[in-house]
């Protein structure tokens, strides 16, 4: 998903925030199983009547369930019913629906039942005219808006499967999660994903087929900008050949990318992309954000994350192999200067020396992909990438396939990257992990070029970095250097020998470091 904010409203209450939050968590004692979704829109009215049957599965002796909702109101309602339509006791606080049943249940055991709702959706699901003028009716669900109209455990730690069974309007096709529908209003997904991921929009879409690869169903484009899309809708075949080879096998029945008036740049539903409407009219034609997107299908979609402070699990790896695939493809730039455009991105945020990658503090899981973004981001890509130095492409590419194809349907944490890399390199990250995901920051230093060495002080507010500084001169004999210089101390001196020239640091751009607020200083004198 690529960060972008446009004009949707959001329904948030205010509070102490982070994953202790209940709207922000999980519900452990309960695994939800599947959703049933029935929907008829009227489009004329800007409402939509449906249901969703539910199947639950309990972790624990319990008589209740527990859902994500915004509850009812003036314009929306929501009851819940059992399998023979008696009314079920619910009550709702704080975006949390409790629904009591008459009996308990085991450990094990299942229940199922429905809900049944009407009227003008709250936040997730929505009515809009695209940018031409016609009209849609589609989901925006990240990063926990699903609630707005459909009750459910809306956090990334759960998985279900879910079924879409639509009463499409004449001339009006259905797209969404699941296999491609055919023009019959119906979906239902292969693979268990998480309800921020079920997707699905409604409208007069056209087709454009791109080809090379049998999962590649032609995309869902406005009629009118199938000229400009087919410039940017080239390269998924090889892309998706790329990363099964670099990873594994790609986790789902279909791909397809999707015009939308989403509030993001582009928003990697799996098995189908959510891209902004504007797109393909930029200079690239939108070929960076696919490539990002797609990667999300392996990393954030397949191998997902279990806590919001981990999102970077997936953004990180969008950031950094979505211009891995750019390079390859020849049309981007080499992936040295997409990592110091990153770099500088970061180091310009107001946040960079404030807050941890894991930041327990938020208010909302949006504050991940707005405020924090720089740090999801940005910072997560420069993560991968030290690592990438640290372990080398052998044992980086070996872990990170192990560790794809040991996670793929699942939510991991950070710890279970890191477990991957330390199996795959015989070395352990512990150190690396924490001291660039659990604090804020990066090396800020201090560097003298003088007469036969270079001196390099952290300069940085609190506990000093370790890290590979590397360096690139040219000796007395006319022969380039490049040495990386092991960093943990405050003050570090390497030798350069008398008469070398063009020193520089970080020569192929593999650091995240800063040498402000003291300029880099050239102090080295002539050899006399």
């Amino acid at each position: 998903m690529l960060s972008l904010f446009l004009f949707l409203p959001t329904f948030f209450v205010q509070s102490d925030g982070g994953e202790s939050d209940p709207r922000w968590s999980g519900f452990p004692a309960q695994d939800m199983l599947s959703y049933a979704v029935q929907l008829t829109p009227d489009f004329a009215k800007q409402t939509v009547q449906g249901s969703v049957e539910y199947r639950v599965r309990f972790a624990e002796e319990s008589s209740i369930v527990q859902l994500h909702s915004l509850g009812g109101g003036k314009d929306w309602s929501v009851t819940y019913v059992d399998v023979a339509g008696n009314s079920l006791g619910d009550t709702w606080a704080r975006e949390i629906t409790t629904i009591q049943f008459p009996q308990t249940f085991q450990k094990g055991e299942t229940v199922t039942f429905k809900a049944e709702f009407q009227g003008k959706p709250k936040d997730g699901l929505y009515f809009r005219n695209n940018r031409h003028g016609e009209p849609l009716l589609f989901t925006d669900h990240f990063s926990s808006r699903a609630r707005g109209w459909l009750p459910c455990e809306d956090h990334p730690s759960d998985r279900a499967h879910f079924s879409l069974d639509v009463a499409l309007p004449p001339k009006m096709v259905l797209v969404g999660s699941g296999v491609d529908p055919e023009e019959d209003g119906v979906l239902e997904t292969v693979s268990e994903i998480q309800s921020y991921l079920f997707a699905f929009s409604v409208g007069p879409y056209s087709r454009v087929s791109e080809g090379g690869d049998d999962r590649l169903v032609p995309h869902f484009i406005y009629r009118k900008d199938k000229p400009i899309a087919r410039r940017g809708l080239k390269y998924h075949a090889a892309w998706m050949q790329k990363m099964e080879q670099a990873f594994g096998t790609y986790a789902y029945g279909k791909y397809c990318v999707v015009q939308v008036p989403t509030r993001w740049g582009g928003m990697e539903n799996a098995g189908n992309t959510w891209i902004m409407e504007r797109l393909f009219d930029g200079a690239d034609h939108g070929i960076g954000t696919l490539a990002h997107e797609l990667v999300h299908q392996w990393f954030g979609d397949a191998v997902g994350y279990v806590e919001w402070k981990d999102a970077w699990l997936s953004e990180g790896f969008a950031s950094y192999f979505g211009p891995w695939l750019h390079e390859a493809d020849g049309g981007g730039v080499p992936l040295s200067q997409a990592m110091a455009q990153s770099r500088t991105r970061w180091l310009r945020s107001k946040i960079a020396r404030s807050r941890p990658v894991r930041w327990g503090d938020f208010q909302k899981p949006d504050d991940f992909f707005g405020s924090s973004a720089p740090n999801t981001y940005q910072k997560g890509a420069w993560i991968l990438h030290m690592l990438r130095g640290e372990m080398g492409d052998a044992s980086f590419f070996t872990g990170l396939k192990k560790y794809y194809e040991k996670n793929t349907g699942k939510g991991v944490q950070t710890a279970d990257l890191q477990t991957a890399m330390e199996e795959a390199s015989g070395r352990p990250f512990q150190w690396f992990f924490e001291q660039w995901l659990d604090r804020p920051g990066c090396p800020e230093l201090s560097i003298q070029w003088e007469k036969n060495q270079v001196r390099v002080t952290q300069t940085q507010e609190g506990s000093l970095f370790r890290f590979r500084l590397p360096l690139s001169w040219v000796d007395a004999q006319g022969v380039l250097q490049k040495r990386f210089l092991r960093i943990s101390a405050k003050e570090t001196i390497f030798a350069l020998g008398l008469g070398y020239t063009s020193p520089r640091i970080d020569p192929d751009i593999e650091l995240l470091y800063s040498n402000s607020p003291i300029e880099e200083v050239y102090l080295r004198e002539r050899a006399e």
